[in-house]
């Protein structure tokens, strides 16, 4: 048998309800997808059987190469980067990961890195 408890106003008792049938229940799985507040494992205390970090690709530039061309700067239409003094600022925190500047960079001055957003336990 499977149960879905979901679909509700906040404070309805959701949490409440699904925690305490998984509790009751032999040998049963208990998936919280609250986007806003998953919060069944403060309840249940589950043992943590796996973890992983959840990265994206963000540019990192070479200074050597990069001749001050802009046309990474140019391609970016989220802004994530910004030449000023001569030198190639980037925004990870703004950055899309497309790779678009990667790709367009003449004289390939720029590289990726994995830059970590998140981690699922």
């Amino acid at each position: 048998m499977r149960i879905a408890v979901l679909s509700g106003k906040g404070g309805t008792g959701k949490t409440l309800l699904s925690v305490n049938m998984a509790a009751v229940a032999d040998k049963s799985k208990y998936i919280d997808c609250d986007v806003e507040e998953p919060n069944g494992h403060l309840f249940l205390k589950p043992k943590e059987v796996a973890s992983e970090d959840i990265t994206v690709k963000v540019p990192v530039v070479d200074e050597e190469k990069c001749n001050g061309c802009r046309i990474c700067v140019e391609f970016c239409k989220f802004n994530a980067l910004a030449y000023t003094g001569e030198k190639l600022i980037v925004f990870d925190e703004i950055c899309h990961s497309c790779g678009g500047c990667t790709l367009f960079c003449p004289e390939k001055a720029l590289s990726e890195r994995d830059r970590v957003i998140g981690r699922v336990e």
